[in-house]
């Protein structure tokens, strides 16, 4: 198989893996063999094994998954069981309170007699009451109500209800007795001095935290940085940043971290969350790695040896936001145990009661400035200021900027810049070159110094080889016995050519050098020498020479197999006619290649056919018209849908709307009509009918006596909304001549809603074509005169606006049909179907699909029309199948059977609307197969009648019109009927050598029922009385032959003579009384 014959049945496979029609279960019962079934209905069978698999897939997915679900509620009652017994011999048991609400079962069956709750102030008083149970005997709880409140999700109800107040606040506010721990154990006193007495009347210092060290290369452990560089807003003004505070903290966390510090003993804390971000993104992970950052909100109960502060606020209008709030400050203050450093706008936070208090102890202090001191450890006289990030490059390493000059182990000078961590210098890496002696010849070494030496010296040197005595650049270690010289070899091999290796390797015996052979095929190639000598010959690369039976060079090289396959690209005409390049081995095939060529025909709805030959089945059944229709719709949308016959319902989002509300449904939809009072009114008079109804008040013609915002008298009507322009302010525009009468002083306008165009009032009545008595002329919806926007919305015209939306909803109506129609259409559909059993015979799974289409529930008017459609066509198709199972012999009927599963694929497997050119392509195949219907059976009347040879011209040339592959024409139509009319001269339709209405004279004149008429073994005719079943034997008049019969049996050689009344000799009906002419109408 060729790869383009591969690649064009992966795409078909694809193509049908990927619908999903199938058969159904009633189509399947009625499939006896699957190797008769057309391939389309194999895959539609496929499709429904493979569906009915993956249910079962489903199935057993749910199954094992409630299965799942069920082991694992066994599972948790087991491991809760398992906790208890673990938990009721434990004396203390810590946990969460989102873990006590979880284990709340187990928790229940403990009943646990004393309950201690840890930052009490913190918890939400519905988290603190499930952690009780019925046992409980003392609760305590633990916290601090002046720092941070519990945090709820819903904001709204955290204020109305009062949520984020916690039980322990809740309690000590209504002087519920409490105990107070006065002795802090975290910060140094200096620290401590920030919340005492600003936030806390009295706090001791422990004396675990009168001897902390102090912070190293800073000269205080406390300081505000102060500055005035501004706040940026993030995400819409929800969140802060302050960049300038973050490039200072992050230098400063880099120049702590140079001290010797570990990272998790440096911890960054933030007022916003947009702050930690632009803090996290200066902030490389491999060197910051361990370091904390955080918000305040996330950091209660935490500490840390040292802590840096970003207070972010810092604007124009002085909002301090969330410093303004005592709890979050306290917390912000209170972290810290050694150092504490924070930077913000101080001015600004000065103008805050607390903040001013807490500034004005620092200034006494001198623990606040616009600049800090940094101390470099090694050099203590050395003091560095520093105001922003930038300025911290003046202790690149942590010291100073004055050079190391440690004398190294290795006997260099470290060259870092002064550096307070590594002191001894044991992790410090030399990278000067070295310059160890490695050799007698005092070759040094010529890695970096903190590399290690190699044992044997490297430097390259010229030495003679001794076996070929050449002079080779050899490694000084090395003994030139030992060095493989690199000079090209001079050797000579057994096929006289030099070896290709170097001096110092063995030579090959495989000689590499392309010389020319002569091969056993008799062609000479260029190859390596050594296939002269070897039992092993090259393949030839040498193109083929032989011909192909197509008279084409073999495309393969001379030592592959030929191909029969030819692909040599030739022109060859097909049987549509067209020619095409294609390849050579499809003359002789039985496949033809599919016809390329682009369908020329100019389609019924004016747009050219976008198929091409092959797809179009040579002109037959054209492809559906891809042009978008763009006709404009009743509701003034325009079309979208492929061009067809006629548009379906449209599918844009409804614009009809009013002033109470807007209809959602699709466009094409019939709108539910509003019925809410109309809300046209103004001091003169007002509307009394509902908002979809037409107005029954006129247009008030008094001018509005509203002032506008700007002072000057509005330009609109009383009652109507007023036009955001005015006359004076908007001059210009107001006085743009349109119609005509703009520039009137007295002139009052209209504004629309649906565009905001302005328009004057009496012009605008006019072209709205009302009258005094407000009757609108047309019906379609009026337009904008400017942008041609349809007018909906406008109070003035609602009448109008509303006779116009209820034509458009009958037309909907009528285009969508109402459901009780459809309904109605679906039970009369149905019951014909039912009746049309019978179809079951020749086509059931049409048949069947057709049921169930009828069955569905979403059929729409335009569904229905089409299935109603199909069904008249297979009817007509199903009285064919009839005739052609009778009266057809297999022979003539070949063309016959090739075309019929053709056209119902066409039929059932595509269209889900109707064009006008499907339409007429299936009439016209429909008339063709028709007309050879009633051809092959009087042809098969001709052979019983031994007349075949007098009418095989006419026969051959009605079979060459109908049994082309191209369309059938109205002039094959007229061929075909003129033929049919010079046959019937021939061979009378009634197979008899008179005419019908002789026939139909004489069995009238002998007046014998039907069945009372049969033939000879020579096909004469004669009559049987009586019952009309043969009771007795005779001669036949005119040849001698036996006729009759005995006990209702004919003899041998006599048959029903069908041609004279229609009696049928088995279930088929009779071809005789079969004119199909009646489809030409």
């Amino acid at each position: 198989m060729q790869r383009v014959q591969k690649r064009k049945m992966k795409h078909h496979i694809r193509r049908e893996l990927g619908r999903s029609s199938a058969v159904s279960e009633d189509e399947e019962d009625t499939i006896l063999d699957v190797w008769t079934l057309s391939l389309p209905d194999r895959w539609r069978l496929y499709r429904l094994w493979v569906r009915r698999y993956r249910t079962e897939l489903r199935t057993r997915a749910q199954q094992a998954e409630q299965d799942y679900q069920d082991a694992a509620e066994r599972l948790a009652e087991i491991r809760l069981r398992e906790d208890l017994c673990v938990l009721k011999d434990a004396k203390v048991i810590g946990m969460t309170t989102t873990g006590a609400a979880r284990c709340r079962k187990a928790l229940q069956e403990v009943s646990p007699r004393l309950v201690i709750v840890e930052e009490a102030a913190e918890v939400l008083e519905a988290h603190t009451i499930t952690t009780l149970s019925q046992a409980c005997q003392h609760l305590i709880l633990i916290g601090d109500h002046q720092q941070l409140r519990p945090s709820a999700t819903v904001f709204d109800l955290a204020k109305n209800f009062n949520l984020e107040v916690s039980m322990f606040e809740r309690l000590i506010k209504m002087d519920f007795p409490y105990v107070r721990l006065n002795y802090q154990h975290r910060m140094r006193p200096d620290i401590a001095r920030l919340i005492v007495p600003h936030i806390y009347s009295e706090l001791e210092n422990h004396p675990s935290v009168m001897d902390f060290e102090n912070v190293k290369g800073l000269h205080s452990n406390m300081f505000f940085v102060e500055h005035n560089y501004h706040e940026e807003e993030i995400k819409d003004g929800k969140s802060h940043q302050n960049r300038h505070e973050a490039l200072f903290v992050v230098a400063l966390c880099r120049y702590l971290l140079l001290q010797d510090y570990q990272p998790f003993q440096i911890t960054i804390l933030t007022t916003y969350t947009g702050q930690l971000h632009c803090l996290r993104n200066l902030m490389p992970a491999k060197e910051f790695n361990g370091v904390k950052v955080h918000v305040v909100d996330k950091y209660q109960g935490e500490e840390n040896d040292i802590v840096l502060l970003s207070l972010v606020r810092s604007n124009k209008q002085g909002k301090v936001g969330f410093l303004n709030i005592p709890n979050r400050v306290c917390v912000a203050l209170s972290r810290a145990k050694k150092g504490f450093y924070c930077i913000g706008n101080m001015d600004m936070l000065g103008k805050v009661k607390l903040w001013s208090n807490i500034l004005h102890m620092l200034r006494e202090k001198d623990q606040v400035g616009p600049a800090m001191t940094l101390c470099c450890q090694n050099h203590p006289e050395r003091h560095i200021k520093v105001s922003c990030g930038d300025d911290f490059k003046q202790a690149p390493e942590g010291g100073c900027n004055l050079p190391c000059e440690f004398r190294l182990n290795c006997g260099h000078v470290c060259s870092s810049a002064c550096h307070p961590y590594d002191q001894e210098h044991k992790k410090y890496t030399c990278n000067k070159k070295c310059q160890k002696v490695l050799c007698e010849l005092g070759h040094r070494c010529q890695r970096q110094c903190y590399q290690e030496c190699p044992t044997d010296c490297l430097k390259q040197v010229e030495k003679i080889v001794p076996q070929c005595q050449h002079k080779q650049m050899v490694p000084c270690h090395q003994a030139p016995e030992k060095f493989v010289c690199q000079e090209p070899c001079q050797q000579k091999l057994m096929c006289g050519h030099p070896c290709a290796l170097m001096c110092g390797e063995s030579c090959t015996t495989t000689c590499m050098v392309m010389v020319t052979l002569e091969l056993k095929c008799g062609h000479k190639q260029e190859d390596p020498c050594h296939y002269k000598s070897s039992t092993i010959q090259p393949e030839c690369r040498t193109h083929c020479t032989q011909m192909l039976k197509c008279g084409h060079p073999c495309a393969l090289v001379c030592g592959e197999s030929c191909t029969t396959t030819c692909m040599v690209m030739v022109t060859l005409e097909l049987k549509c006619g067209h020619k095409q390049e294609d390849p050579c081995h499809y003359k002789s095939s039985t496949i033809q290649p599919e016809c390329r060529t682009h369908c020329t025909q100019m389609l019924k709805c004016g747009h050219p056919c976008p198929g091409s030959c092959q797809r179009c089945h040579q002109g037959r059944f054209h492809m559906g018209c891809f042009h978008q229709c763009d006709r404009l719709l009743v509701c003034s949308h325009k079309c979208r849908e492929p061009c067809t016959r006629g548009c379906p319902p449209c599918q844009m989002r409804c614009e009809n709307r009013c002033i109470h509300s807007v209809c959602m449904k699709p466009c094409g939809q019939p709108c539910a009509p509003c019925i809410e009072p109309c809300a046209w009114k103004c001091p003169h008079q007002r509307c009394s009918k509902l908002c979809h109804e037409p107005c029954d008040r006129p247009p008030c013609t008094q001018p509005c006596t509203k002032t506008l915002h700007c002072g000057h008298p509005c330009i609109g009507l009383c009652g109507d909304p007023c036009p955001n322009k005015c006359r004076a302010c908007h001059h210009e525009e107001v006085t743009e001549i349109f119609f005509g009468t703009e520039d009137d002083v007295e002139a009052c306008f209209i504004q629309l809603e649906d565009c905001g165009h302005l328009f004057e009032s009496t012009s605008m009545d006019t072209y709205m074509g009302m009258d005094e008595n407000q009757q609108a002329t047309g019906i379609k919806l009026k337009e904008c005169p400017k942008c041609r926007t349809p007018i909906r919305r406008n109070l003035r015209y609602g009448a109008h606006v509303n006779r116009s939306l209820v034509e458009i909803e009958k037309v909907k109506e009528k285009i969508n049909g109402t459901q009780s129609d459809i309904e109605a259409q679906k039970v009369v559909l149905k019951q014909q179907w039912i009746d049309k059993e019978d179809l079951l015979r020749y086509l059931p799974m049409e048949y069947i699909q057709i049921r169930d289409t009828l069955r569905a529930s979403d059929l729409t008017a335009n569904k229905l029309w089409i299935t109603e459609n199909k069904m008249a066509l297979l009817e007509r198709l199903n009285k064919l199948l009839k005739i052609r199972r009778g009266h057809m012999s297999s022979v003539e009927t070949f063309y016959f059977d090739e075309k019929v599963p053709e056209f119902l694929r066409w039929l059932m497997d595509h269209h889900q609307k109707f064009s006008e050119q499907q339409a007429s392509d299936l009439q016209s195949e429909l008339q063709r197969l028709s007309f050879l219907a009633e051809l092959n059976a009087r042809c098969k009347m001709a052979n019983g009648t031994g007349r075949r040879v007098h009418v095989q011209a006419e026969v051959r040339a009605m079979r060459k019109v109908l049994e082309r592959i191209q369309p059938f024409t109205q002039q094959d139509k007229d061929l075909v009927k003129q033929a049919l009319k010079e046959l019937d001269k021939k061979l009378p339709r009634t197979g008899l050598e008179i005419t019908d209405e002789e026939r139909m004279m004489i069995v009238k004149a002998i007046n014998l029922s039907v069945g009372h008429w049969y033939k000879c073994p020579n096909n004469h005719i004669y009559a049987i009385g009586e019952c009309g079943r043969a009771m007795e034997q005779s001669n036949c008049p005119e040849c001698n032959a036996t006729i009759g019969g005995a006990r209702h049996a004919l003899v041998s050689g006599n048959r029903v003579a069908s041609e004279m009344d229609g009696a049928q000799e088995s279930e088929v009906n009779n071809v005789l009384n079969f004119d199909l002419m009646h489809l030409d109408d």
